[in-house]
């Protein structure tokens, strides 16, 4: 069972099988979801999705990111200084999505936070990661990362390869756009990413 309370279990699509255990059908709704525990996820998955996603998620106390919520601020104010981010802690994002709604008003917000504070009192870290990881989508009506790993590369999430790994992580932030096998799969880069990869600064799938 998991370890946080029912309210907030993703529902999972239902599975059919032979009598071997093989999947055969899969009934979902417009969420196609695997729910898996949190040793079942690779640590790469993780490091990549805190990276990308709140990289201060596992040193922080609060639940509020005053530099992340500055920086978000800046970026909306000045953004040919400051690179557009969004000031939304991981645990604020895991409550929109999973109770509050994704519309837009200040109530939504003061909502959200107000949840997101009231989760980060009442579970650890490990157990926050695990539920978002489980909630998100990924694209494709692929929701949670166990089932958008087995979309996108036919294997379990405790699998995946860190290359494997940071594709998924950036799936959340526009699906359509990182689909790894959508039409931008070869999006040329500026040279200034290509002379980091040629100095070996930035390494490549071949040489992970």
């Amino acid at each position: 069972d998991a370890p946080y309370n029912s309210i907030f279990a993703a529902a999972e699509s239902t599975t059919i099988t032979d009598r071997s255990g093989v999947e055969l059908y899969r009934v979902h709704g417009e969420q196609d979801r695997t729910v898996v525990k949190g040793d079942a996820i690779a640590e790469s998955v993780k490091k990549a999705m805190v990276a990308i996603e709140d990289e201060r998620f596992l040193s922080r106390s609060g639940c509020f990111d005053v530099i992340g919520f500055t920086r978000a601020v800046l970026s909306q104010i000045a953004p040919q200084f400051f690179v557009r981010s969004g000031g939304s802690t991981l645990t604020q994002q895991f409550a929109k999505n999973a109770l509050v709604g994704r519309q837009r008003s200040l109530l939504r917000k003061v909502r959200e936070l107000m949840l997101a504070c009231s989760l980060d009192r009442k579970y650890t870290k490990d157990e926050l990661l695990e539920m978002y990881l489980n909630w998100i989508p990924f694209g494709q009506n692929a929701y949670g990362v166990e089932q958008a790993s087995k979309r996108f590369f036919g294997k379990s999430a405790k699998d995946l390869s860190i290359a494997e790994s940071a594709v998924l992580a950036s799936l959340p932030q526009s699906p359509t756009y990182y689909n790894p096998y959508g039409k931008h799969m070869r999006t040329t880069v500026t040279p200034n990413v290509v002379e980091d990869i040629a100095s070996g600064k930035i390494k490549t799938y071949k040489d992970i």
